[in-house]
C-alpha cells in the first residue's frame, strides 16, 4: 500500500525521573486518561523490566495522528500490536507527530543525550512535576536542548495532585529560570482556561525561538490536554531551516539507529534520512565497518511509521529491508556496528580516524589535557575519543573555548564539517562541532615531517660518538 507523503514533526519528551513523561505520552497518543498508577505509561513502554520499575531506559517512539482539520484521529479499538494501530492512524493522517519518549534517570543519560543528537527533534517537550519541582535533570536536558538549538515548551504534570504552595514556587522557579542571563527567553504560561486561537499564535511562533510555551495538565483528571493537543497539532516542521539536515536534492545519506533480523524478510535498518531520496531497489553503501570500507547493498522495501511506502526522504524515520547487492555475499546483523550509514556510491565516503573540533567546555570538574579520553555523540556515532591537542590553553577548564585535535579509539568514522558533537564524560560535558577533518595521507605526511628531525637527531648522535 503507498500511502500520501504526511506532513510530519517529532516532539522529544524529555524531564525529570518520575514526572510523568510516559504516562503523558500513553494519555496523549492512545486517547485515554490514566488510573493514577501508570495504566497508560504501560502501553508505551518497550521492555519487561521498564514495565515492572515504571522507568524508561529505551527510546520509546509513538505517534499522534490529525486529519485535515486537525482534529486528532484515534482509532475506534486500541490494539496493542503497533503494527495494525500504527497503521490505522497513518491511513486517516494528514499529519504525523512522532513522540520520542527518552529517559529521565541520570544513568540513562546517554541513551536520551543520543536521542537528541542522533534523532533530530523539531521540539523537546520537558516534563516537570508540578509536585516535584525544577530537578538538576530539568537543568541538564533544559541545557542540551539549548545548545542543540531545539526550540522548547515546558509542561507542568500532576498539577491535581501538588500542594498548592509546591505548585507556585515551582511555576515561579521555571519562570526564572527561562529569563535567566543563560536563556533569556519569554514564558508564555497557559491553563484550561486559554483560547485555542491564542494556543495557534504561539505554536506558530515557535519558529523563533524566542518563546517558551508553559501548559499545566493532569495526566489523570484531563485538566489541559486539550491545550496541549491544540498546541503540539498546531507546531510547525522544521526541516527546511534544520542545520543537521541537507536538502532532498542532494546525495542520499541515512543514519542507522538499530538493526534486525526479521523472519522471512532479513535484514531491516531503522534511522534517520538525513540528506536525499531513497526508493525501492535503490543501491547504496553500507559502512563504515571496522576496516573503514564499505559493503554494496540494495534497498528491498521500506516502511514509515510501520507502513510500506516507496520512497523516504529527508527528515522521515524509516526502516530499510537490506539485500546485498553483490551475487554471494552475505548480510547479517555480525556485518553491524554504531554509528553506521547508508550512503550514495557517488559520494565516494571517505572515514576518518582524527579530526579537529571547535569546543566549548560547559562542565568539567578540573582540568583536561593532552590524552583526555571520554565519550563523544555525533549523529549516531558515539564512540570514545582522545583528545591528540590543544590549539590554544595548555590545560581545558570549565566555560574555556578552544580547538582540540580528537581520535577515534576503536574505529574510523564517517563525518562531515560542521556537524554538533557532544562529548560526555560522568559529569563531564562538553559541546561544539567539527571543523576539519584529516585524512590518511594527511596523517601519513605528518608522520614523514615528524621523522625528518627524528633522523636528523640520530644522525647528530652518531656523528658526537
Amino acid at each position: 500500500m503507498q500511502v500520501q507523503r504526511q506532513e510530519h514533526s517529532k516532539l522529544a519528551i524529555i524531564g525529570n525521573v518520575d514526572s510523568g513523561k510516559s504516562t503523558l505520552v500513553g494519555v496523549l497518543t492512545k486517547g485515554i486518561l490514566d488510573d493514577g498508577r501508570g495504566g497508560a505509561r504501560e502501553r508505551v513502554f518497550n521492555y519487561k523490566h521498564e514495565k515492572e520499575n515504571g522507568r524508561t531506559s529505551s527510546v520509546a517512539q509513538e505517534i499522534m495522528g490529525f486529519d485535515e482539520n486537525l482534529k486528532q484521529v484515534l482509532p475506534e479499538r486500541f490494539n496493542q500490536n503497533k503494527n495494525k494501530y500504527w497503521s490505522l492512524v497513518v491511513e486517516k493522517s494528514r499529519k504525523i507527530v512522532t513522540f520520542l519518549d527518552l529517559c529521565g534517570h541520570e544513568k540513562y543519560l546517554k541513551t536520551t543525550i543520543f536521542g537528541l543528537v542522533a534523532m533530530i527533534p523539531d521540539y523537546s517537550l520537558i516534563i516537570v512535576g508540578a509536585n516535584m519541582g525544577v530537578s538538576k535533570m530539568t537543568r541538564e536536558h533544559l541545557g542540551v536542548s539549548l545548545f542543540l538549538k531545539i526550540p522548547f515548551a515546558i509542561v507542568l504534570t500532576k498539577i491535581d495532585i501538588a500542594p498548592q504552595n509546591v505548585y507556585n514556587e515551582t511555576i515561579e522557579n521555571i519562570k526564572g529560570l527561562i529569563r535567566s542571563p543563560a536563556i533569556k527567553r519569554t514564558a508564555v504560561v497557559f491553563d484550561e482556561k486559554t483560547g485555542l486561537d491564542e494556543i495557534d499564535k504561539w505554536a506558530a511562533l515557535m519558529h523563533g525561538n524566542n518563546v517558551v510555551p508553559m501548559f499545566q495538565v493532569s495526566s489523570v483528571t484531563g485538566i489541559g490536554l486539550q491545550q496541549l493537543a491544540r498546541f503540539i497539532s498546531r507546531v510547525p516542521n522544521r526541516d527546511e531551516i534544520n542545520k543537521a539536515y541537507q536538502t532532498v536534492n542532494d546525495p542520499f545519506q541515512f543514519d542507522i539507529q538499530e538493526n534486525f533480523n526479521v523472519p522471512g524478510v532479513g535484514v531491516v535498518v531503522s534511522g534517520i534520512v538525513r540528506s536525499g531520496k531513497a526508493g525501492l531497489n535503490q543501491h547504496a553503501l553500507l559502512g563504515p565497518d571496522k576496516g573503514k570500507t564499505f559493503k554494496p547493498v540494495t534497498i528491498k522495501s521500506i516502511h514509515i511509521n510501520r507502513v510500506p511506502v516507496e520512497s523516504a526522504q529527508v527528515g522521515e524515520f524509516a526502516c530499510f529491508a537490506l539485500k546485498p547487492s553483490k551475487a554471494g555475499d552475505k548480510l547479517d546483523r555480525a556485518d553491524f556496528r554504531k554509528g553506521m550509514i547508508l550512503i550514495d556510491p557517488a559520494v565516494k565516503p571517505e572515514p576518518v580516524l582524527e579530526f579537529e573540533a571547535n569546543i566549548h567546555v560547559l562542565h568539567h570538574p578540573t582540568t583536561m589535557s593532552h590524552g583526555y579520553q571520554a565519550v563523544m555523540h555525533c549523529g549516531v556515532i558515539r564512540q570514545a575519543v582522545e583528545m591528540k591537542k590543544i590549539f590554544q590553553h595548555e590545560v581545558l577548564r570549565t566555560g574555556d573555548v578552544d580547538t582540540v585535535r580528537l581520535r577515534f579509539l576503536y574505529a574510523a568514522e564517517y563525518l562531515k564539517t560542521e556537524q554538533i558533537l557532544v562529548i560526555r564524560e560522568g559529569r563531564t560535558k562538553i559541546f561544539g562541532y567539527i571543523s576539519k577533518l584529516i585524512t590518511d595521507k594527511q596523517l601519513e605526511d605528518e608522520k614523514k615531517v615528524q621523522g625528518i628531525p627524528q633522523q636528523q637527531q640520530q644522525q647528530q648522535q652518531i656523528q658526537q660518538v
